[in-house]
């Protein structure tokens, strides 16, 4: 399984088709650090939430790398749960070197400080312990909604965008239809 992890990955990162989330994702993560310093909690927590599409268009992109023949081989030769194990186990791979490069963002913008004097803020290895957190957890939510986006699993590319784009509204239209019913009001 080793040996078809490393397959995937030579294939994704060298077919170019790396390129494109690691371009989105880095122009994200320069306008999410590039507008001043905050405490690292909320920057990390933004910086998870903003992250979570760009991870599962990677995700999907990883398991589409491969064309349908090739898929079927590696089905025929390894069995297919171990085929899917792999795509998932490349896909996360990938995921946790860029969740990595995304804690380390805000070292050359400056943009995370610790708690001013005086203050209720947590302390900075707390943020930084729960942006750790919030990464992987976004990591395993775009693991799962990108593997769900799959042609292996939607058959069409148009199927797999629509599984994407409302995967990831979703939630944001259940929030704000939730919020509106009583009860649930700011004050």
């Amino acid at each position: 399984m080793i040996a078809l992890v490393r397959m995937r990955l030579a294939g994704f990162v060298r077919g170019g088709r790396a390129l494109a989330p690691s371009i989105l994702g880095l122009v994200v993560l320069g306008v999410i650090y590039g507008g001043g310093s905050s405490t690292a909690g909320p920057a990390y927590g933004y910086s998870a939430v903003m992250l979570f599409p760009v991870l599962a268009w990677q995700t999907k992109l990883v398991l589409d790398a491969e064309p349908d023949g090739q898929r079927r081989l590696a089905r025929l030769s390894v069995g297919s749960r171990r085929e899917a194990a792999a795509g998932v186990l490349t896909a996360a791979v990938l995921g946790l070197v860029f969740c990595f490069v995304a804690m380390l963002a805000p070292v050359p913008f400056h943009a995370i400080r610790g708690p001013l004097a005086g203050s209720r803020e947590p302390a900075l290895a707390t943020g930084v312990a729960l942006g750790v957190l919030a990464h992987l957890l976004a990591l395993a939510a775009a693991l799962g909604l990108g593997a769900l986006a799959s042609r292996a699993v939607t058959r069409t590319i148009r199927n797999g965008l629509t599984v994407l784009v409302v995967g990831r509204c979703w939630p944001w239209c259940s929030v704000s239809r939730a919020r509106s019913l009583p009860g649930w009001s700011r004050r």
